[in-house]
């Protein structure tokens, strides 16, 4: 066999092993999987970059560290990297970029999505400290379709509950829950007008709904209300104090709380005071 010839079929299997080659890096990347995640701010366009330094929540010591992500480094924490250089930090800085609020991680790139899941701009971080400029979230569309619909369920459920409560409970629980009996006007609203109002209320704030129906703070706050609006509680004899009209001290109000409040607070405390106050109030709103 000539040179020449030896020398085109080393060629010839040069390439051929490049073309296995690209097309087994093709196939992995067909492969892997990619976790997602998706900037809070609908309205960032172009690149976002993220630092790969960040002070977050170690759950481990539980207090604040600081993590650093680097490129062939195991550990995250910056006080386990005694022995990287600063040349090498410079190096090895990952780029962590949201492009038009999206960044894609492979699934095999553990230190990152831990990384991202502990950082402070992860709103999905139950330890984080809010405020973040870059606020992003685990973008999973199966898992928010899920929570979607649990939402939407959950709304119509407490929906259907506010329209089947009798109109006393209604009453009561609504004024709880921040309606206004009457219009802008000043005007009285119908039963159907403030039925209404709460159903809408229940949509709005599902999980106060269901907590507080039925509930012994219902009953107090409309007590307490029904009491000060019938004037039998005074709260302008002295100021910072609450007295019945009929005669008779209550509490006194710490400053900047709210009388309404507080006094419900008072009448459900397990104290001698507490428990006489709620008798009495009992008394004069029956």
């Amino acid at each position: 066999m000539g040179k020449s010839n030896v020398v085109d079929e080393l060629q010839m299997r040069e390439e051929q092993m490049s073309l296995l080659a690209i097309e087994s890096a093709e196939e992995e990347k067909k492969d892997t999987t990619y976790v997602v995640f998706k900037l809070v701010d609908t309205k960032k366009k172009g690149r976002v970059y993220l630092d790969n330094e960040a002070d977050v929540f170690n759950a481990a010591t539980n207090k604040p560290e600081r993590m650093r992500l680097l490129v062939g480094v195991d550990s995250l924490w910056l006080k386990e990297q005694k022995d990287v250089t600063p040349e090498y930090a410079r190096s090895n800085r990952p780029k962590l970029v949201f492009e038009n609020r999206f960044l894609s991680i492979p699934s095999y790139d553990l230190n990152t999505l831990e990384f991202l899941r502990k950082n402070n701009n992860c709103v999905d971080n139950p330890k984080r400290r809010p405020g973040g400029r870059s606020d992003y979230f685990e973008w999973n569309p199966a898992k928010q379709e899920e929570e979607a619909l649990k939402k939407e369920m959950e709304e119509i459920e407490v929906m259907q509950l506010a329209m089947d409560q009798p109109m006393e409970k209604v009453l009561k629980h609504a004024q709880f829950l921040g309606v206004s009996f009457v219009n802008e006007m000043g005007e009285k609203k119908t039963d159907s007008g403030i039925r209404t109002e709460y159903i809408i209320k229940a949509k709005r704030l599902p999980k106060l709904f269901k907590e507080s129906l039925g509930s012994k703070r219902v009953e107090v706050n409309w007590m307490v209300k029904k009491a000060i609006l019938d004037s039998k509680i005074d709260l302008g004899r002295q100021p910072g104090q609450a007295h019945f009209a009929a005669g008779g001290f209550i509490t006194q109000i710490p400053p900047a709380r709210k009388a309404l409040e507080y006094l419900v607070e008072f009448a459900m405390t397990e104290t001698a005071e507490g428990r006489d106050f709620l008798k009495k109030l009992q008394d004069h709103t029956t």
